[in-house]
């Protein structure tokens, strides 16, 4: 995990997330109207088909009844009415010629459950000749046709339409067409002098069950068709509503951290001018308390040993006060960076000789990599470049403690031109993960007896140069801190 500072973002004003919620809900509702749409259109197309439909199969079946009309009175009741005289359907042998007539006019066709009844419902021939006779078998729609000069048609089936629409199959039967055709027999010919009865009714039905399957599949199609389409688009509108959720939440996200950083920074400006003002008032009585310290010191060195290691106490900590002083007016009153030639491979080296001997002495090793034995210029200030490389390398050494390493490298920045990178790594126990992003904040230290305002100072310089500052922790352990000097 990395914390870089930030330079010179500017917030970025986040869209208006109610309007992405209002698309969305719009979006919600266009589904449900596309889908009510998809119901109502489907379910329109579908009766209009299913209409076209019984129109052609009760065409077809008025058709088949007047052709059995014709060809009952053209072979049996004429022949019969000439042969035999009246018409005895429960004498055998006409019943068989009228059966043979029927059902030779209706070979080949799916027609099942063919009935003729006479005007008093009885029931004056049928296929099943068991049924001839019987006069309960007649429903109300077979006087209503009786009585009209329209056929009756009817729709039979014990699978409801809705529940087809939903079957993955139907079976044969399912649906079947009844027709009652009123069979008003008369002499067909003047002339002949005779004069045949009125049949009555005829009665048979159809099975429509591949026919009205089509019909199914037909407005499934289109259902699916329909609603898929317009899931479709839904699906694509909230995605890209989605999308710009993320991107809004993202950009109000940056915003308001940028708020929160500006609020803190402001607070911070405001103690440190406080600060400031009161380490400016105490500089000099500081100073003058080191210099008498150190003024006393000499003067009783080597005569009372109680004294010298009170006044050598006090003049330490004059010193560490002072330089504490001088840390809070570097960070609430930052030094403009000038802008001259810089060698940053010369200073680093400057650095690392001042620390020498106290490295020595802890048995800390230094691994010198990249181009830090090349002259690398960049334009700053040489005095603020040196405090950041110091403030960063001391903070390595004290991080190691004894008997460590710290690698110091030095490389052009690629892409860059002029661009240096200067990356201080140790191995020491490196920054604890619940401060990693809060490291860079004033006054916040992982030391006994630091500041806190060590890494914030380098970052004022660093950032003072155009540069960036990211701290992470490496994978094999210890800290990692890099800083990156643009070129001119």
């Amino acid at each position: 995990m990395a914390v870089a500072v930030p330079l010179g973002k500017r917030a970025v004003p986040a869209g208006p997330g109610s309007g992405l919620g209002f698309a969305r809900s719009l979006a919600w509702v266009a589904l449900l109207l596309a889908l009510t749409l998809s119901i109502g259109l489907s379910t329109y197309i579908g009766m209009q088909a299913r209409r076209t439909l019984m129109n052609k199969q009760q065409e077809f079946a008025s058709f088949l009844a007047e052709n059995l009309d014709h060809q009952i009175y053209r072979r049996f009741t004429l022949p019969t009415l000439v042969g035999f005289g009246p018409i005895d359907l429960p004498s055998s042998f006409q019943y068989d010629v009228l059966d043979r007539v029927v059902k030779s006019t209706f070979l080949g066709l799916d027609v099942q459950d063919i009935r003729i009844y006479g005007h008093d419902s009885t029931v004056t021939y049928s296929t099943n000749k068991e049924e001839a006779g019987r006069r309960d078998m007649a429903s109300p729609l077979v006087e209503q046709a009786a009585a009209s000069v329209e056929p009756i048609f009817v729709v039979d089936g014990e699978t409801p339409y809705w529940k087809a629409f939903f079957s993955l199959d139907l079976p044969d039967d399912t649906f079947r067409l009844r027709t009652l055709f009123p069979f008003g027999m008369q002499n067909r010919s003047s002339s002949s002098g005779l004069e045949g009865p009125a049949l009555g009714v005829l009665e048979f039905t159809q099975d429509i069950t591949q026919d009205m399957k089509r019909s199914i599949r037909f407005q499934q199609v289109i259902f699916v068709v329909t609603l898929g389409s317009s899931s479709l688009l839904v699906a694509m509108l909230l995605l890209f509503i989605r999308r710009a959720e993320r991107a809004v939440a993202a950009r109000m996200a940056e915003e308001q951290r940028l708020i929160n950083e500006l609020h803190q920074s402001e607070k911070l400006a405001g103690m440190g001018r406080v600060v400031a003002g009161i380490a400016h008032e105490i500089r000099n009585p500081l100073g003058i308390i080191r210099s008498s310290s150190e003024l006393l010191l000499k003067r009783v060195e080597g005569k009372d040993a109680l004294t010298v290691r009170i006044l050598q106490a006090i003049y330490d900590e004059a010193c560490r006060l002072s330089r504490t002083v001088g840390d809070f007016l570097d960070y609430a009153r930052p030094r403009e960076a000038k802008k001259d030639a810089v060698d940053v491979a010369a200073v680093i080296t400057e650095v690392l000789a001042f620390f020498g001997p106290e490295l020595a002495e802890r048995d800390i090793g230094v691994v010198r990599s990249g181009l830090l034995d090349t002259p690398l210029v960049v334009p700053g200030d040489k005095d603020l470049i040196y405090r950041a490389f110091y403030n960063v390398i001391g903070n390595a050494a004290q991080a190691v403690g004894k008997s460590g390493v710290i690698t110091v490298g030095l490389e052009k920045l690629p892409g860059r031109p002029g661009g240096v990178a200067v990356t201080v790594r140790d191995n020491g126990p490196g920054i604890p993960p619940d401060m990693l992003d809060k490291i860079m904040d004033p006054f916040v230290t992982t030391k006994d007896d630091g500041t806190g305002l060590g890494l914030p100072i380098v970052g004022n310089i660093v950032t003072g140069h155009g540069g960036s500052l990211e701290l992470f922790n490496a994978e094999d352990g210890g800290a990692v801190v890099r800083i990156e000097l643009p070129s001119a």
